[in-house]
């Protein structure tokens, strides 16, 4: 297993991750100016759980040097990269997507075009964050230094 291949992947997916979270929270903006959908439940709660997936994909403090520099390659700054906070953060986006899906039942969120936008990047969005902690896991583990038995 070539490391820096591997870490270089991991770097350019949080990159591209990075690009979606901008990329969805643009359309929330421009979607919540519509009441229909700015009224209803799930919207509220799919955007509330977005939002805390954001605040702390954003408030990881490994994963927020690393996305800054190509350069990080310490095993103990790894490990920080998949903190609790990346994983909090995953946890809150599974959520809002199910709020999301609820959302778009209702008729009236239904035929927004922007919303069909959010669900396509909320779902690339997804994808590229479970991508992101298997790539971790699996580097974190082939990583780790060999402990030696007594």
């Amino acid at each position: 297993m070539d490391s820096n291949k591997d870490f270089y992947s991991i770097l350019t997916l949080m990159q591209v991750q990075n690009t979606y979270i901008n990329q969805v929270a643009r359309l929330l903006y421009q979607i919540c100016s519509d009441f229909n959908i700015a009224a209803s439940a799930e919207f509220q709660d799919f955007t509330a759980h977005f939002t805390t997936f954001m605040q702390n994909q954003a408030g990881s403090e490994g994963y927020g040097r690393a996305i800054h520099s190509i350069q990080i390659y310490h095993y103990a700054i790894l490990e920080r990269l998949l903190d609790s906070e990346v994983l909090a953060a995953a946890e809150q986006l599974e959520i809002a997507i199910s709020h999301l899906e609820l959302a778009a039942r209702e008729p009236k969120i239904r035929i927004n075009p922007h919303i069909m936008l959010l669900t396509q990047g909320i779902c690339l969005l997804e994808e590229t964050q479970l991508k992101i902690i298997e790539s971790l896991e699996t580097f974190i583990l082939v990583s780790r230094p060999v402990q030696l038995q007594n």
